[in-house]
């Protein structure tokens, strides 16, 4: 592993709108679709202007990882952005827990961050919330894909993107030490969009099982203007998180977990486990588990 790294203007007719805001439209009365319409523009266009200023957007046809690049690679980025590192294949591809991430090629999001906290968070600040950069990642990724089928997707604690019973995106993040703290930030996603049926079998996951967009719909996406969406929402909410920390997201979060209200195994040590409900993430990030014993 590379040195420093540490795991861890007037009304329009109904008819000339085009389909997304059409069902957009037809969800109120007209100050409130007013109202609701000047919010996401203003949001989308915050989000070209952070990927025109801010966002530092690097595209390979292949690489070994996009993970390992920035962890390579990453004194020499412009520490004053955020650099996102994207592939259309990895040849060594990477999961939690040393898994392997296996993609066909072009047929999935790939890519991965690197960013460092501003100077005017303090220490604590810092500290407390790099941990919970992922979910920040999970957040903007449920938005995209939301964005892109106008369905329901969620996050399984505590790093996967789900639809319909079935893990369609992972998350994998780790620190970089920096002035004494947790600064620095390598956070890569993948979402398995266009990946054939054959592809998604080859991966042996029998609780939650693989899925992409195109079975789970049975219509290809441009994987381009997906990735462009997402770099572009986790600008954003980046952002926010800077500001506010993880407590400004945990109501968001909670709404997503698809493991609410279930009852869980969870591994504390080896030889640590626990039977309990899942009543979600509190502020700093830390789940909330009732034991049944109790």
């Amino acid at each position: 592993t590379a040195k420093g790294l540490q795991s861890y203007t007037g009304p329009w007719h109904m008819h000339t709108l085009p389909r997304p805001l059409l069902r957009f439209a037809l969800k109120g009365s007209w100050p409130k679709v007013q109202s609701r319409w000047a919010r996401m523009a203003a949001s989308s266009q915050l989000e070209e202007l952070l990927l025109a200023e801010w966002v530092d957007h690097r595209h390979f046809e292949e690489i070994d990882s996009t993970q390992s690049f920035i962890e390579r690679e990453h004194e020499s980025f412009n520490q004053e952005k955020l650099t996102a590192i994207s592939a259309d294949y990895q040849s060594a591809g990477r999961g939690t827990q040393d898994r392997s991430w296996h993609a066909a090629k072009a047929q999935s999001i790939i890519v991965s961050f690197f960013f460092r906290f501003p100077a005017r968070c303090d220490n604590d600040f810092v500290n407390s919330n790099a941990p919970n950069v992922t979910k920040v990642l999970a957040v903007a990724a449920v938005d995209t894909l939301h964005w892109a089928t106008d369905q329901k997707f969620g996050i399984k604690w505590p790093n996967d993107i789900v639809c319909s019973g079935c893990k369609v995106g992972g998350i994998l993040a780790r620190a970089v030490p920096f002035n004494g703290r947790l600064e620095g930030i390598i956070v890569g996603i993948g979402i398995n969009v266009n990946t054939s049926k054959e592809e998604l079998d080859r991966i042996s996951r029998p609780v939650w099982p693989a899925g992409s967009l195109l079975t789970l719909w049975q219509r290809p996406f441009d994987v381009a203007t997906l990735r462009q969406k997402l770099m572009g929402t986790f600008a954003v909410e980046l952002k926010r998180f800077f500001a506010g920390g993880f407590a400004i997201f945990r109501e968001r979060v909670n709404e997503l977990e698809v493991l609410m209200g279930t009852k869980v195994w969870f591994r504390a040590h080896e030889a640590d486990e626990f039977e309990g409900v899942f009543e979600g993430i509190q502020d700093d990030g830390l789940i909330l588990l009732r034991l049944t014993n109790e």
